[in-house]
């Protein structure tokens, strides 16, 4: 490296540093300023939540430090909400906090105060109206996951008989009992449940239609059968 390129490395060296410098001693400027939080905005299209619930837990952080207010404590105070399933809080400079909300999705009602959605996760909001029509599930909460899945394999086999079922609860014995709408009980044992509901759909085509016509529960719990309650 000769006498100018050696020049010219050092003096572009320099250059950086002084950059470097300089951008630090703005960093650290702002980061010690005043500056505050002046607007909250939401860029989620939110559809079950109120602006009244969302102000309650977002306006307080309004006037705040923008460098020091606890991003992940205003995510957690979010998440709290009936509705919400995830958010994101991200810092806009100069002055602003943008607000990302996932809104609960819900699928089916749970028990007489819950509704649970496509994840098998259960939430109870504060007002359930426009989802009394929702299929029901009733069971142990700690397998609401489960008894979604179960729900939709049972759904799955019914679509042959062109039965929708109402309500589906898992018994104490672990064992099913399915409401079917306008239609008849099933029960169900809990083991090969799958099975005996298979082999319930095949055979049904085979009863009378008197039978089928009064028929008000179907007794699946049987290795080689079932039974029908008038």
């Amino acid at each position: 490296m000769n006498w100018k390129s050696k020049k010219g490395f050092w003096t572009g060296l320099v250059i950086l540093l002084v950059m470097a410098l300089v951008a630090w001693f703005v960093f650290k400027q702002e980061m010690s300023s005043k500056r505050s939080i002046e607007q909250v905005t939401i860029t989620s299209n939110v559809q079950q939540l109120s602006q009244s619930e969302l102000d309650e837990v977002l306006m307080p952080y309004v006037g705040r430090s923008f460098w020091e207010v606890d991003l992940n404590q205003i995510q957690s105070d979010l998440t709290r909400l009936d509705w919400v399933s995830q958010a994101v809080v991200k810092r806009s400079w100069p002055d602003q906090l943008i607000v990302s909300i996932d809104e609960q999705k819900p699928v089916v009602r749970w028990g007489d105060d819950g509704l649970m959605n496509h994840k098998g996760e259960v939430f109870f909001p504060n007002e359930l109206e426009g989802f009394e029509n929702f299929v029901r599930l009733n069971g142990r909460l700690e397998a609401s996951s489960q008894i979604l899945a179960k729900f939709a394999k049972f759904q799955a086999i019914l679509n042959d008989l062109s039965w929708s079922i109402e309500q589906m609860s898992e018994k104490i014995d672990g064992g099913w009992q399915l409401e079917i709408l306008d239609g008849p009980q099933l029960l169900i044992a809990k083991n090969d449940d799958e099975v005996q509901l298979i082999r319930f759909v095949r055979s049904y085509d085979r009863l009378k239609n008197e039978l089928r016509n009064s028929a008000q529960v179907y007794d699946l719990r049987y290795s080689n059968g079932f039974s029908v309650k008038r």
